[in-house]
């Protein structure tokens, strides 16, 4: 019965929690990606049109709830 809780307790080897060093790689590796092909800019004005487009205050209230740590 012991052995069977302490399975229990371990988490699966996929799941990294904090400073999860998959997702920062692949991360890094995207903007990585972005920057050498040059879509920096490109990037930019999508993000600017969005902001000035009708989901504007929707990106608004998900940037600021996520300077506040809190989840959408």
């Amino acid at each position: 019965m012991a052995n069977q809780k302490a399975t229990q307790q371990t988490p699966p080897a996929d799941i990294e929690g904090e400073g999860n060093r998959t997702a920062d790689r692949r991360y890094r590796e995207g903007v990585e990606k972005s920057v050498k092909a040059g879509k920096i800019k490109e990037h930019a004005e999508e993000a600017a049109r969005a902001l000035d487009g009708p989901e504007g205050d929707e990106l608004r209230e998900a940037e600021e709830a996520a300077r506040r740590g809190q989840p959408n």
